[in-house]
């Protein structure tokens, strides 16, 4: 119970509180919805930036994939001419027109060669006459001799000798005998401007760049290009190993060159090929850090203005009311004190006591049931006797929490009986709704587990009793008090953690 406070004071005291807590809600709530718009806009940038690189790069991986294919087709027809019986029967001329198709002089496609088993150029697509070349050192020309289960191999770059060093990397096919023996390669040079003038034509910002790494870790091709990519070793790198562990995905990471960067990368269908698209986090988040500077600085100072105003005013019209608020607030507390129970914070017996005269008063009027709970600790004294009695203290506090966890209406009230003993006065409340409210806060300390060796069960429990009356007029409290109070022997009686209630045949455990 609380000391009665005057009108006034009390009004403008509650006002004063209300318009700070309105203030400072507003300025938190102008932040939070400031923040949550400029985290919003952050995120939206980002997914657009991640969904414009996945876009690219699936466009430029099925460019690169189809241009590959189709040069493989070419590779491919020479192959099947080489095994026709009667090819090397035919003029040179003819055989050139018959292994050779239109697609073999694009602008960025080097020479079709056929390289025999020793390495030789026996057949060249821009010259009926080959050049007296042997290219047995090419990778693409060991891989084919050595392993007949390649199929269509690319290369590493290198440095054309046909075209006067021309940066290229080479597709190849084996040209096997009859009986599968190694008979010679036929390869096609693609020249790595090609990717150069597919990727420049990208608009990635500062920072931003495209690259193709052959699954070996070679860099192929890159843009920005520089002297020092041409056939880089890329397999040590961490980006590397992120690209190899899937066939897609995005990543952010640091590249070698120290720029934090958003990686979308993509195997290029079935070749030996990766393809990735790199962006300077700084440059997707650009536009961003403008617009948020901007905001926050206005959100800033907008809620600094108002919190201020509501601090100011709060300050004044409380040191009117400080020596009043300091009487008020030193009865209030020992008013509390006076009425709640020291050690559980529940109401103590004086308080139940009188709150259980007012409420069987209104019961009776009402004519409305009202129900009883009296809790007993089980061998409490042996706990505290055992575990000593800052844990007994202990105990008893959780159990008292576990009353309240399970008494939520407004009216209800729990309360320390005295000792182990507890009440729980239920107003409005029948059989059915009092029995579940006792069998959940048996439950509830039964659920704790707090050791007990003392005790047959091996842990803490309680023993509870419960009545509901229908009081009429000339009834007295007591009569709750004593039907609960005999329902709780029963309990205890017939073996504890356990629910009996009076005048009924209901039992928990």
């Amino acid at each position: 119970m609380k000391v009665p406070v005057p009108f006034w004071p009390a009004g403008i005291r509650n006002v004063i509180r209300m318009l700070t807590i309105l203030g400072i809600g507003v300025a938190i709530g102008m932040l939070t919805l400031g923040t949550v718009v400029l985290l919003d806009a952050r995120a939206d940038a980002w997914q657009q930036a991640k969904q414009a690189s996945a876009n690219l790069a699936l466009v430029l991986e099925r460019d690169i994939a189809r241009n590959v294919a189709l040069y493989d087709l070419s590779l491919q027809g020479v192959v099947k001419a080489l095994q026709e019986p009667d090819i090397n029967q035919i003029s040179p001329v003819i055989r050139h027109s018959a292994l050779f198709d239109s697609s073999a002089s694009g602008e960025d496609l080097g020479s079709i060669l056929v390289l025999n088993a020793s390495g030789n150029v026996v057949e060249d697509s821009t010259s009926v006459v080959p050049h007296a070349l042997n290219l047995a050192d090419r990778d693409y020309f060991r891989i084919q001799q050595e392993r007949s289960d390649v199929g269509l191999y690319i290369s590493r770059p290198f440095l054309s000798r046909l075209r006067g060093g021309d940066a290229s990397i080479a597709i190849s096919r084996r040209i096997p005998t009859p009986d599968g023996r190694f008979e010679g390669v036929v390869m096609g040079a693609l020249r790595l401007a090609y990717f150069q003038k597919l990727f420049e034509k990208l608009n990635l910002g500062p920072g931003g760049s495209v690259t193709l790494i052959g699954q070996d870790g070679r860099l192929v091709a890159r843009y920005p290009y520089l002297k020092s990519d041409f056939d880089r070793d890329m397999s040590n790198s961490a980006t590397f190993r992120r690209f190899a562990a899937a066939a897609q995905g995005s990543f952010e990471g640091t590249s070698s060159y120290g720029i934090n960067r958003l990686y979308t990368y993509r195997h290029v269908g079935g070749l030996p090929l990766i393809l990735s698209i790199a962006l300077s986090v700084d440059e997707i988040y650009s536009a961003w850090w403008r617009k948020a500077l901007i905001v926050a600085t206005i959100l800033v100072a907008l809620c600094g203005a108002t919190v201020a105003l509501c601090l100011l005013f709060r300050r004044e019209m409380l040191r009117r009311l400080a020596a009043e608020s300091a009487l008020l607030e030193a009865a209030n507390k020992l008013s509390v004190i006076a009425a709640t129970d020291g050690l559980t914070g529940l109401a103590n017996r004086r308080t139940f006591d009188a709150g259980l005269r007012v409420e069987w008063k209104r019961a009776i009027r009402a004519e409305t049931p009202i129900a009883l709970l009296m809790l007993d600790v089980d061998h409490f004294k042996l706990y505290n006797d055992g575990y000593g009695h800052q844990e007994g203290d202990h105990a008893l506090q959780t159990i008292a929490t576990c009353i309240l966890q399970n008494i939520r209406r407004p009216g209800d009230l729990g309360a320390r009986y005295g000792g182990e003993e507890f009440v729980a006065l239920l107003l409005n409340t029948d059989w059915a709704g009092a029995i579940t409210v006792a069998e959940g806060i048996r439950r509830a300390v039964e659920d704790l587990g707090i050791q007990h060796v003392d005790s047959p069960m091996g842990q803490l429990t309680v023993s509870i009793g419960l009545t509901v009356v229908h009081p009429l007029l000339g009834d007295t409290e007591d009569l709750l008090v004593r039907e609960a109070d005999e329902a709780l022997y029963d309990a205890k009686r017939t073996g504890r953690n356990r629910l009996c209630t009076a005048g009924r045949t209901f039992q928990s455990h």
